[in-house]
């Protein structure tokens, strides 16, 4: 009951806001990156630009948490709301790094299903973020995390597809675990989406 008399920091919705913008930057630029892959460092670059950004804004976050006395919820989502958001975009940059280091110049149709559906996800949770900062919006933020999780099981079947005609198709062996990984962390990254959506339905749960 303190909590809801006294004043509160409202910033942290501001940096949650641009951690989700640029999430979405990120994920669209990989899924761009997938579509083009003969300017591909173009867009690993770009990539690394939004990281150093986010780890920034990640930054800042934990600075405000640490020098306020009232949060606008619970200390813990808090943190572990930023630390999920930056571990996100940490996960695109290092996926991106790694096609200039294996020469990667081709990838299977379905990887670039599964970038797509990765930036969809990050969109959903853009839009939930950014309802965030009132209760009012809570069946718009329950929406969108469900919309999430459609991704997600649309990504699973994507990932199957692909792992499967890998195995079947591809005879490089290099190729192969090239391929797979890159198949596992993208799919990681609507993954770790569901795990921020769950973040944010226990908070709207907690404080509604």
């Amino acid at each position: 009951m303190l909590k809801r008399l006294l004043p509160r920091q409202d910033n942290f919705f501001d940096l949650f806001q641009r951690a989700a913008d640029k999430l979405l930057l990120a994920s669209t630029e990989f899924s761009n990156m997938l579509q083009n892959l003969e300017n591909q460092q173009y867009y690993v670059d770009e990539i690394a630009k939004h990281e150093e950004e986010a780890d920034q804004i990640a930054h800042s976050n934990f600075e405000l948490l640490h020098k306020t006395f009232i949060t606008p919820f619970d200390r813990h989502d808090i943190h572990q709301l930023t630390s999920t958001l930056d571990d996100i975009i940490d996960l695109i940059n290092r996926i991106a790094q790694r096609f200039p280091f294996y020469h990667l110049t081709s990838v299977p149709e379905e990887t670039i299903k599964l970038s797509l559906l990765s930036a969809e996800a990050t969109g959903h949770l853009k839009a939930a973020i950014y309802c965030l900062h009132s209760l009012k919006n809570s069946d718009v933020i329950f929406k969108e995390c469900n919309e999430i999780d459609h991704v997600e099981s649309k990504a699973h079947q994507v990932v199957l597809a692909g792992e499967k005609k890998l195995f079947m198709d591809e005879q490089d062996f290099k190729q192969f675990f090239k391929l797979k990984e890159i198949y596992g962390n993208t799919k990681l990254v609507i993954n770790r989406c569901q795990d921020v959506a769950n973040i944010l339905k226990g908070i709207v749960l907690e404080y509604s």
